[in-house]
């Protein structure tokens, strides 16, 4: 089906993610989104990256709901339990990896803005990474939320 939404779990990239996060412990999640974050960053958005822009949201996406102004984030409802799959507090260097895995993994001339059709789905990816933004930006400035 590949995408049928603009959230970050909205892909079968994204969902073959969560999936596989799902079957692990709090400890090898962490240990799976700072390795995503962690390539991504290396790598720098590159077209032939072994992480795609879509596991990189989604992990963005199960941080984002960990932390308390993320519990409320409409896609967690796909993954009730998400908000319990790492170990509290988010630390602030978990928060920044992945606002800067976000901005490697998503640069604003890269394919994946170029991949959608649509103008309007196109801004609705752009709102739901902008509130991942804003959800993770305070923790990774050291601030608690």
């Amino acid at each position: 089906m590949g995408t049928w939404g603009s959230g970050p779990f909205d892909s079968d990239t994204a969902e073959d993610f969560l999936d596989e996060l799902e079957e692990q412990s709090a400890l090898q999640r962490l240990a799976v989104v700072e390795k995503t974050f962690r390539s991504a960053i290396e790598e720098g958005g590159s077209s032939s990256s072994s992480v795609l822009p879509e596991e990189v949201m989604a992990a963005a996406a199960v941080v984002a709901a960990n932390v308390p102004a993320g519990r409320s984030l409409a896609w967690n409802e796909e993954y009730p339990s998400v908000t319990e799959w790492l170990a509290k507090p988010i630390t602030p260097a978990l928060a920044s990896s992945a606002i800067q895995a976000l901005e490697a993994a998503l640069p604003t001339d890269g394919w994946f803005w170029r991949s959608w059709v649509d103008a309007e789905e196109r801004s609705e990816a752009q709102a739901a990474i902008d509130r991942l933004r804003s959800v993770l930006r305070p923790i990774g400035e050291g601030e608690s939320r």
